[in-house]
């Protein structure tokens, strides 16, 4: 049995995505995030380490909200593996602003 040693508990929501490597951006959906950062499903491979500009769709019910502005970061990718088709990616936040922070607890805190 693992025990995983976690700095922010996760929250299992699907929710759009854009991840942005250099000029060229991509749809993703998340499987999960945190305060700290988010597992994507996307059908680039990504590398570890590399760093990527994430938008997060915050909604609302399950539908994008009007009233929410999305969450936007830098990210750096921790981890890829192939998932069929597709890549599992787990990405950790790099600095968000306190809104942008923000704004990402409020919406974590809704879904819980």
């Amino acid at each position: 049995m693992s025990v995983e040693h976690r700095r922010h508990a996760r929250t299992t929501v699907e929710i759009a995505a854009e991840v942005t490597v250099g000029h060229e951006t991509v749809a993703a959906a998340t499987q999960n995030v945190s305060e700290g950062g988010a597992a994507l499903t996307l059908d680039l491979r990504l590398d570890e380490g590399m760093k990527l500009g994430l938008l997060l769709i915050l909604t609302q019910d399950g539908i994008e909200d009007p009233d929410r502005e999305p969450f936007e970061c830098t990210a750096t990718v921790a981890w890829v593996r192939p998932s069929g088709a597709q890549f599992l990616a787990g990405v950790a936040f790099v600095d968000p602003s306190p809104t942008q922070r923000s704004r990402l607890r409020e919406f974590l805190a809704a879904t819980r």
